[in-house]
């Protein structure tokens, strides 16, 4: 389910549905940003001024199971804050999510 979800994000690349980076994302809070998505090893204060920056937004926000050096080879640029701006791409990429990381929780309990 890993590699699905960085699949895609390069397609949502490619369509021009993904802002990368805190200022673009930051930009489209409250206007097209649809999902906000944090790299696992995001700095702890640049994800919480992030997400106060999108208090006011109806986005949902994950963080992915991605560090921003694998989200620069995938992507091409190196990023811990990133954002879908397609409504069906974002929820695809929620369910993933949450499949992955029931998946992840089921092999911690065997």
């Amino acid at each position: 389910m890993k590699g699905n979800i960085l699949g895609l994000l390069g397609i949502c690349r490619k369509a021009g549905k993904l802002r990368l980076g805190f200022d673009p994302v930051a930009e489209g809070l409250g206007k097209d940003v649809r999902l906000l998505l944090f790299s696992n090893d995001i700095s702890p204060k640049t994800k919480e001024r992030m997400l106060q920056k999108a208090s006011e937004s109806p986005a949902a926000s994950l963080t992915l199971p991605y560090s921003a050096d694998e989200l620069l080879a995938g992507l091409g640029k190196r990023v811990a804050v990133l954002a879908v701006t397609d409504r069906g791409l974002a929820d695809r990429i929620k369910e993933l999510h949450t499949t992955a990381t029931e998946n992840r929780e089921e092999d911690l309990t065997l």
